[in-house]
């Protein structure tokens, strides 16, 4: 006896793995004999020894337990099937098999899978019929905007994609067999998921994508707008997909871009997808004014993609609408970890930034800054009287006797030394005596210790200066520094190098030497100094003792030994401080050397108020020769 399974008999699995009918009009409520006849129901096929027993199995001749894969197991069946797409429903099945049309379920599960990406859209049998009837056709009657990219055959078909337009993709297969052309011919389309399309351009294609980008290029504005390149007009036209995601493609528009527009300002790379910028490393060296970069709205995940681009001095650049913008934690960090690979940045995703703060300097401002000058005076006039000072006082302090240096110093004068040597070898050489008087607060912990070496009184420096070594300065290695300059104070800093003559092989070292001068009597004397001295570099090595030193023009006021001239910053003794006070203010007023400017003030008997208008008046009438102003910057 065979059963097919129709009308309303159906079987479904019951308790204890047994088939039992579902429904039957010869089965009733008290008919518990027919029941049970049914629940040990056998079926027997003709002309088959397989046969399906109470457990659900089918037995047969090699595996009589049913599990081979033979036609009659219950996962064959009709309506278990996997081939609707992973529908494993017996209902589909069933109608499948008797032949019927699906319904509006079937028709909106078919259509779920429709989702923004890439769709390929097959129109069947169109490779004969013309690009343009055909689009036109479909145009007409889908109403939602979309791009065609690539309209190619496939065979006997007609193929072109979508990208991201899930309305116009079901919109198209909604109209398959409703739309005809001209002929008649109702148009069968059908829409797959698909990855994008990859095809290599040819040479006549590439001088495509050179001519749309020269039509992209503002020349005013050097700007190049590669924005969404791939569904350019022009490219879609011309059956071109060039997205610059892929490498190949983004190596031809930089090629294009260093070949052609080297000059270019600002890039604009938003909407293209990419996820790398492998290729632009090659902009760094070769388009120095790129100053704009945008970047918005593609897939780069990492910060560390923009390191590829590092090294350009860029300005403004747009990253939101990517992957990486959401991986910190506030504003703070995401411009920080952006500077680290572009310093100079001002502008981030259009919003002004606070400019930097470093030691970097923008080449735009590079006219403004100082020149590097090897001594600095504040008042142009106080240099002769410094210079004159330092000279003196070094021919004393390089003699045999440094007595007469008393004479330099206040009567309440304070000094320190300090000093850092290396603790053996030959520059730890003859330096016990600096050690000995050393205050150097980070070596020498002892408060007494610091106390006694810290010498006050003019009488206790000259004692300490004469126990010190016997030295030669090299004055061509002095660099002098006088960043305040006033009537009643004067900074200096001194500089340099010198040779310890108690040496059998002298060593040269370098020291330090900061000193405030006030008025005394009828000059300035050293009220406060402190003296720093240790190893010389080798660079100062290098440079030392090269050349002779220059001998003063006037041979009597060279000091000689037993008879040495006290130094003092007053030129003229008789001049008293408020006049030296004088002249300083008038150098830095006027700009005139110290000797025109003292002239000036005593042809106007000291009064500092008439000898401006004349000043004043005779520059105005261009009266004063220019060798009256120093010289120096």
């Amino acid at each position: 006896m065979s059963y097919r399974g129709g009308g309303n008999r159906r079987f479904m699995r019951g308790k204890g793995d047994r088939y039992r009918n579902e429904h039957d009009d010869r089965e009733s409520s008290g008919g518990n004999n027919m029941k049970n006849h049914y629940r040990n129901f056998t079926i027997y096929r003709q002309n088959d020894r397989s046969a399906r027993v109470p457990d659900g199995h089918w037995r047969g001749d090699k595996d009589r337990r049913g599990g081979g894969n033979f036609r009659g197991h219950r996962n064959n069946r009709q309506g278990y099937t996997d081939e609707d797409g992973g529908r494993n429903n017996r209902r589909e099945g069933m109608y499948k098999a008797r032949g019927y049309k699906k319904g509006n379920r079937d028709k909106h599960n078919q259509n779920s899978f429709i989702k923004a990406g890439w769709n390929k859209i097959i129109i069947k049998d169109a490779g004969p019929l013309d690009k343009d009837e055909v689009m036109g056709a479909i145009r007409r009657v889908v109403q939602q905007q979309f791009t065609p990219i690539m309209y190619e055959p496939e065979g006997i078909n007609r193929v072109f994609y979508l990208e991201d337009n899930a309305a116009a993709v079901q919109a198209i297969r909604d109209i398959s067999r409703r739309v005809s052309i001209s002929s008649g011919q109702k148009l069968l389309i059908q829409v797959n998921r698909s990855a994008p399309p990859v095809r290599a351009l040819t040479a006549e294609q590439r001088e495509k994508v050179t001519s749309v980008m020269s039509e992209r290029y503002c020349v005013e504005l050097k700007r190049l707008d590669l924005k969404n390149f791939h569904n350019d007009a022009g490219l879609v036209a011309a059956d071109i997909f060039c997205p610059l995601c892929r490498l190949p493609n983004m190596k031809i528009i930089v090629d294009v871009i260093v070949g052609h527009i080297p000059l270019v300002e600002e890039i604009d790379f938003s909407s293209n997808k990419l996820y790398s910028l492998e290729e632009t490393n090659r902009l760094v060296g070769s388009c120095p004014n790129l100053k704009r970069l945008i970047l918005s709205n593609n897939k780069l995940a990492n910060i560390e993609t923009l390191s590829h681009l590092q090294g350009m001095n860029i300005m403004d650049i747009s990253l939101e609408g990517n992957g990486l913008c959401n991986k910190f934690r506030d504003t703070e960090s995401y411009i920080s970890a952006v500077r680290k690979w572009f310093p100079k940045v001002l502008y981030l995703d259009g919003q002004e930034l606070p400019r930097p703060i470093g030691f970097e300097v923008d080449d735009d401002d590079t006219s403004t800054m100082p020149k590097i000058l090897t001594s600095y005076f504040a008042v142009p006039g106080v240099k002769d009287l410094v210079l004159q000072f330092i000279e003196q006082y070094y021919q004393i302090f390089d003699s045999e006797d440094r007595t007469p240096l008393a004479a330099a110093y206040t009567e309440d004068a304070t000094f320190s030394l300090a000093c850092t040597f290396p603790e053996s070898g030959p520059g730890a050489r003859y330096t016990h005596v600096y050690v000995n008087e050393s205050r150097n607060l980070k070596k020498n912990l002892n408060s007494d210790k610091r106390m006694q070496n810290l010498h006050r009184g003019r009488s206790n420096i000259i004692a300490l200066l004469s126990k010190l070594p016997f030295t030669t300065h090299d004055p061509n290695s002095f660099t002098v520094d006088v960043p305040v300059a006033e009537a009643n104070l004067i900074h200096v800093t001194l500089t340099g190098v010198f040779r310890q003559l108690s040496d059998r092989a002298p060593l040269v070292r370098s020291f330090s030497r900061t000193f405030i001068v006030v008025p005394q009597g009828n000059g300035y004397c050293i009220c406060n100094e402190k003296l720093f001295i240790t190893t010389a570099t080798v660079e100062q090595i290098k440079k030392s003792f090269k050349s002779p030193v220059p001998e003063s023009p006037e041979k009597d006021s060279t000091p000689q030994r037993g008879g040495v001239a006290s130094p003092s910053l007053a030129t003229e003794p008789q001049l008293s401080p408020a006049q030296m006070s004088s002249i300083v203010k008038f150098c830095e007023a006027s700009g005139m050397l110290p000797e025109y400017s003292r002239m000036c003030l005593e042809q106007n008997n000291w009064d500092f108020n008439k000898a401006g208008e004349l000043f004043t008046q005779l520059k105005t009438e261009n009266k004063i020769p220019p060798e009256y102003f120093s010289q120096s910057p």
